[in-house]
């Protein structure tokens, strides 16, 4: 076979693999761009996003409270947050993660109701009996209602 028929056929063949991975990149660098230039923030009722946020961590602290039997406490003021665990001897930061640390509202959300506690024990019942009833508030905008009576969580439509 001759050196010009192997570069004829070559040329002919289509596309090579480094030809298709540089069209890759640079697709995803384009991509990237793209996605950056949209932005991360807050979108909507900044509010209710943080009640959806607050009803899914209750959730799951209450899971927690069932699966391994230590009781959970549910820490609130006006700006966040957090969960703690009953270790045996003292209360001490959740040991999962997406409740370990503390969370602080976004958006300008505060939390309407005073600082409090509410421990969810073994029983599954908030302390006092009563479900725990919050209202979050982002500026003027409208207002959000979580109830958590220590199995679930929920966002209400409007305060009961």
């Amino acid at each position: 076979m001759t050196t010009a028929a192997a570069n004829a056929r070559n040329r002919e063949a289509g596309v090579t693999l480094v030809e298709v991975l540089v069209v890759l990149v640079l697709v995803g660098i384009m991509a990237g761009v793209v996605g950056l230039s949209v932005g991360g923030g807050p979108r909507g009722n900044a509010a209710e996003q943080e009640a959806d946020l607050l009803v899914a961590r209750l959730n799951r602290a209450a899971d927690e409270v069932i699966l391994t039997g230590m009781p959970a406490g549910f820490v609130w003021g006006a700006e966040g947050y957090r969960f703690d665990v009953f270790d045996g001897e003292g209360w001490v930061p959740h040991h999962l993660p997406i409740l370990s640390e503390a969370h602080m509202l976004a958006g300008g959300t505060r939390i309407a109701v005073g600082a409090g506690m509410v421990i969810v024990s073994n029983d599954l019942r908030p302390d006092g009996g009563d479900p725990l009833s919050l209202e979050l508030r982002a500026g003027r905008g409208a207002a959000e209602y979580v109830r958590f009576d220590g199995i679930n969580a929920a966002r209400l439509e409007e305060e009961e």
